[in-house]
């Protein structure tokens, strides 16, 4: 037996027993609510049996500990779904599976960490089960979707975040609001178009590669020009509409608010990116937005703070 499996386990019947076998149980029912509103949405049968039998799966998972919370003495609550499981039903709901499957393999991942530090988890097999339930959603999972996805999301951070921190920089060296609004938008379309060319010399240069590695029909299927000049313009098109929601308020506001009107709106854009990334890192949302938020606002801090200093040496040099 593992090292980590042997791990101390609360006395049975203690409350941090109790809350241990509870906490178990309310993730498997959510898992298991989940998968059956993935499969009611299924578009295929095969996705559909996919997604019925894990949440079958995570049912026997929930009756098992259900009935150890019953022998330790304790009650079985109704189940109140988390906010992060009711936000990816809905989710599933109206915008399909592809958006969530990711996050599920993130969150498989980690109920099979989780469970083979606890002895009696790791006895009953449920660790393994977490990884075979892993690998079967990976086989459902489209996996050209998620990765756009997942592209859309950075690219619109980048762009958010460049011209966020370029402004506060800007406007940390005390800058008019005309060159404020200069830089920035010279700043917005250089990223964009250096986003765009990075995202066309991949494509291309991955194309080319297959190409020459190709045989036959084969090289018909491979990336060709039309399909790097989408991916170019899917990047500059992200990059700039991230750019432009600090650089619109310092635009359209009136002197006083244009700063702290940029940074509200860079915040509010920057939590609202967070809470798409807990879609794939399997973080709570407020945890993985205010994350976001905090690091984001911590960079242009300190970039405001060298544009002061630049401000400040300069003052005497030129």
């Amino acid at each position: 037996m593992r090292k980590g499996a042997r791990a101390s386990i609360a006395a049975e019947g203690s409350a941090p027993e109790r809350a241990r076998l509870l906490r178990n149980w309310r993730a498997e029912q959510e898992s298991a609510v989940l998968y059956d509103a993935l499969a009611r949405c299924a578009r295929d049968a095969r996705r559909r049996g996919i997604y019925g039998e894990l949440a079958a799966a995570e049912r026997r998972h929930a009756a098992f500990w259900e009935e150890r919370l019953r022998a330790a003495g304790s009650e079985v609550p109704p189940l109140r779904l988390s906010t992060r499981t009711r936000l990816l039903i809905a989710l599933v709901r109206s915008l399909g599976a592809a958006l969530v499957v990711p996050s599920l393999i993130v969150r498989e991942m980690k109920d099979r960490d989780d469970y083979s530090r606890q002895l009696d988890a790791d006895l009953a097999g449920l660790a393994r089960e977490e990884q075979e339930h892993a690998t079967l959603l990976r086989t459902a999972m489209d996996r050209a979707f998620a990765n756009s996805l997942r592209a859309a999301i950075l690219g619109a951070n980048d762009g958010l975040t460049s011209i966020f921190c370029l402004i506060a920089g800007v406007a940390g060296g005390g800058a008019a609001a005309r060159t404020i609004v200069l830089a920035a938008l010279a700043g917005l379309l250089s990223g964009a178009g250096a986003m765009a060319m990075g995202e066309w010399l991949s494509v291309v240069n991955a194309g080319e590669l297959e190409r020459s590695l190709a045989q036959g029909d084969a090289v018909g299927r491979l990336a060709g020009p039309r399909e790097a000049l989408l991916a170019a313009g899917f990047s500059f098109l992200l990059f700039a509409l991230g750019g432009l929601v600090p650089l619109l308020p310092v635009c359209a506001l009136p002197a006083p608010w244009r700063l702290p009107g940029s940074a509200l709106a860079s915040l509010a854009a920057l939590f609202a990116l967070g809470v798409a990334t807990s879609l794939f890192n399997a973080r709570a949302p407020l945890y993985s937005g205010l994350r976001q938020v905090a690091i984001g606002a911590a960079t242009a801090a300190v970039t405001w703070l060298a544009g002061h200093l630049f401000a400040v040496l300069a003052a005497g040099r030129f």
